[in-house]
């Protein structure tokens, strides 16, 4: 196709779009309707995965040592799991630390504190490192290893959380994959039928243009350039109310709701519209595109 043709198709295009404004309206208000619902979508899910993510980094496992351990074997274990690549931290406690730390705990119980002190209590025996891990899924692999060293006495993993949080992660993937795929299909169908309307009433124009011998893609053309435009302008409008709509909510929920950021950790906006903006612009694109190509081809036939 020669310059001068492009030009003067997306010229064309552009043009319709205004000769056929009330169109090019419910075109661009259906899919910013179906956009805006994605993105939605997405951000829920994004921000769940996200706070499964967070809470995925304060689980891991609790090595405790044996009895007659040496400072030379307590270093030469922690050297040995720090060095794992699954390992995101490792941390020493003592028995003097975990005393003072379930005294805190249960600092409202005091009886159950009665009869100890600093040389005689339960956890005198409680040497152990906590292992905070970066990849739940590689939790195993890396007790299966720890179990080997010597020195280890016990492992404590929180095993039933770990799987419910796996099972949960899992779950969300596949949801946001069938649901997303399902509301671009909706929205693909739905912008056909715009357009088909569209098209119906310039019916009478393709079908001129064919008998006077233009070529398919020079019909084709200036409505793939529609589908483009409208596309863009579709997603940029929810892209818009989302960015200040998702602002605004977190803002609230964060003033009026201070606890729940003990239990649900949301995204910075940035991190968000990082992959939203690109995800929207590409699917209202290719949904105006599709459109305007899958309701043009049967016009051609004359």
């Amino acid at each position: 196709m020669k310059l001068r043709t492009v030009n003067y198709c997306f010229k064309q295009g552009v043009i319709n779009l205004y000769k056929n404004r009330l169109m090019t309206m419910a075109s661009i208000g259906t899919i910013s309707a179906c956009l805006f619902i994605i993105g939605i979508f997405y951000i829920v899910v994004a921000n769940v995965e996200y706070t499964l993510q967070e809470a995925e980094s304060n689980l891991g496992i609790s090595v405790f040592l044996t009895k007659d351990i040496t400072d030379e074997e307590k270093q030469d274990i922690e050297t040995k799991i720090i060095q794992r690549n699954e390992v995101k931290s490792v941390t020493y406690i003592s028995p003097q630390q975990a005393w003072e730390d379930f005294k805190l705990m249960y600092k409202d119980r005091q009886e159950l504190l009665l009869g100890y002190d600093e040389n005689n209590h339960p956890l005198m025996n409680s040497d152990n490192f906590q292992v905070l891990i970066k990849d739940i899924d590689k939790q195993d692999s890396l007790v299966k290893y720890v179990e080997t060293l010597k020195g280890v006495r016990y492992i404590r993993q929180e095993k039933d959380v770990t799987e419910v949080i796996k099972s949960f992660n899992s779950f969300i993937n596949y949801l946001s994959i069938v649901l997303i795929v399902i509301l671009i299909v909706i929205s693909v169908f739905l912008i056909s039928n715009t357009v088909r309307l569209g098209i119906s009433v310039r019916k009478n124009e393709i079908n001129i243009m064919k008998y006077i011998g233009a070529k398919d893609y020079f019909i084709k053309f200036p409505f793939i350039i529609e589908g483009i435009v409208i596309g863009a302008i579709g997603a940029i409008i929810p892209l818009v109310i989302i960015n200040f709509s998702y602002k605004y909510v977190i803002q609230k929920i964060t003033e009026k709701f201070g606890v729940i950021e003990h239990f649900l950790y949301f995204m910075e906006a940035g991190q968000v519209f990082k992959v939203l903006v690109p995800l929207c612009v590409a699917i209202g694109i290719g949904i105006g595109v599709t459109g305007s190509r899958l309701t043009i081809r049967k016009h051609l036939k004359v």
